[in-house]
């Protein structure tokens, strides 16, 4: 299997293609080149060559026959070879599939392409972005070699594709399970894990929901808000003003919980050693 990309300076697209490409077909050799007869003589062919074929492994998106997103993004080079090889990658898991494609790929495609996807705020600060990052890899200096840089930026790639896919698999996976804890929950303002899973964005997804309560990673027992819809701060219902601020004594004195830990300035998160005691103050908090 020889797969072909243009030699010289690389992109995201290219970067991304190649290293999604050999998880695909791992004994692929990578061959970059624009020398057309090496081209047609390719298995595969990726960001160059002015063809979009998926039936004959062509992949290239300079032409307008690459095509474009629902929403106006135009495809790079990955963005089509994610269409046609990230669900494989995904071993078929859609869901992640298109948590990868609209947090990573979408990305990917309209930088590659010249579309802007955000403007700045009166604070003028520009993120960094993934495909900024993987072309500082790019040689800097006559002691590094276009080639070479390639395969380190592809071998970044490689990490941050299966980081993401472990992270929307287990993030996936926690969201089912914190349904299955909230259908549970005799009463819907509140939800009691057994253990801690992620869950901020599925807990704000049910509507009635308020407070979650679950084992913290010192051991003691936090009491948790939920967040309002379409806010990355805030809370439906804050703990009690009263408890605000306070740690161990204090704040025992003041709840009637004697092994409460603390409650956040804020009023969004609070914890008590036991799980009683966590449940003691979710009883005060749903009265307050």
């Amino acid at each position: 299997m020889i797969i072909a990309t243009h030699n010289g300076k690389f992109h995201a697209d290219d970067v991304f293609g190649v290293a999604l490409l050999k998880q695909i077909y791992p004994d692929a050799e990578v061959v970059r080149t624009r020398d057309p007869e090496v081209l047609a003589s390719a298995d595969l062919v990726l960001d160059v060559g002015a063809v979009y074929d998926p039936a004959t492994l062509r992949f290239d998106h300079h032409q307008l026959s690459s095509g474009a997103r629902a929403n106006g993004v135009l495809y790079s080079a990955f963005g089509l070879l994610w269409q046609h090889f990230g669900k494989e990658f995904c071993g078929g898991d859609e869901a992640v599939w298109q948590k990868i494609d609209s947090r990573l790929v979408v990305g990917i495609d309209a930088v590659d392409n010249g579309q802007d996807l955000y403007t700045l705020t009166d604070f003028k600060a520009a993120p960094l972005d993934v495909s900024e990052l993987l072309g500082l890899f790019n040689p800097l200096g006559d002691d590094e070699e276009f080639d070479v840089q390639f395969f380190v930026a592809v071998e970044l790639a490689t990490r941050v594709l299966f980081r993401l896919k472990a992270k929307y698999e287990t993030s996936l996976a926690a969201e089912r399970e914190f349904v299955e804890a909230f259908k549970a929950s005799p009463d819907k303002r509140y939800v009691v894990l057994d253990k801690f899973i992620p869950h901020g964005g599925i807990a704000t997804k049910q509507s009635s929901l308020l407070f979650t309560v679950f084992p913290g990673a010192t051991g003691s027992w936090t009491l948790q808000t939920v967040r309002p819809e379409s806010s990355q701060f805030g809370s439906r219902k804050a703990l009690p003003e009263a408890w605000r601020g306070l740690n161990g004594e204090a704040l025992a004195a003041v709840t009637g919980v004697e092994d409460s830990v603390f409650c956040h300035k804020a009023g969004f998160i609070g914890a008590a050693t036991t799980r009683e005691g966590a449940l003691a103050l979710l009883a005060l908090a749903l009265d307050a």
